[in-house]
């Protein structure tokens, strides 16, 4: 998984509620891994119970009175419940730590909305015209935030896009 997905997945399970998710895991098991988005947890919980079923009923053969089987399943997935309450709580608390990190480190790291205006906007008063590429090397920005930048620049009225005579190339001018 890369790293933009991790980030997006983090961010998604830090917005869930940890009150939330404790009672739907607690009361409503699959809903609770549900609400989460961790499938794969689900699936691996549910995995192992039916696999320590299994080899219960392997190692003891004389589980195989109704009762008897019963209470072997109910106590391994009463078990099983609380475990992954906690579990799905934690993954929701984990996340929140680590969004609120990865949020500090990106604002740490991003240049503040009117310091890329004003980079632009030295940039174009020096080289008179500056095409996108320019932009994006000058702010260390994505393409696709420097357009944003420079859209809204343009919406300010404090530049204007034009096409290049010599080669017909975007390029962006101070007004």
């Amino acid at each position: 998984m890369s790293d933009s997905q991790d980030t997006e997945r983090i961010s998604k399970l830090a917005n869930k509620n940890a009150w939330a998710t404790g009672l739907l895991t607690f009361f409503f098991l699959p809903i609770g891994y549900i609400y989460t988005g961790r499938y794969k947890a689900l699936f691996k919980g549910f995995g192992i119970v039916i696999l320590i079923t299994f080899l219960g009923l392997m190692i003891d053969s004389s589980l195989e009175d109704d009762d008897e089987f019963f209470d072997l399943v109910a106590g391994i997935y009463g078990i099983y419940v609380v475990v992954a309450t906690i579990e799905n709580v934690r993954a929701v608390n984990q996340a929140k730590k680590l969004n609120s990190g990865l949020n500090q480190n990106n604002s740490a790291n991003l240049p503040s909305a009117n310091n890329v205006e004003l980079k632009l906007l030295k940039l174009m008063k020096r080289n008179r015209e500056v095409t996108l590429a320019d932009c994006v090397i000058e702010t260390g920005l994505s393409s696709q935030q420097v357009r944003e930048t420079l859209e809204e620049m343009m919406i300010q009225q404090l530049i204007t896009m034009d096409n290049r005579e010599s080669d017909g190339s975007i390029v962006y001018r101070l007004i």
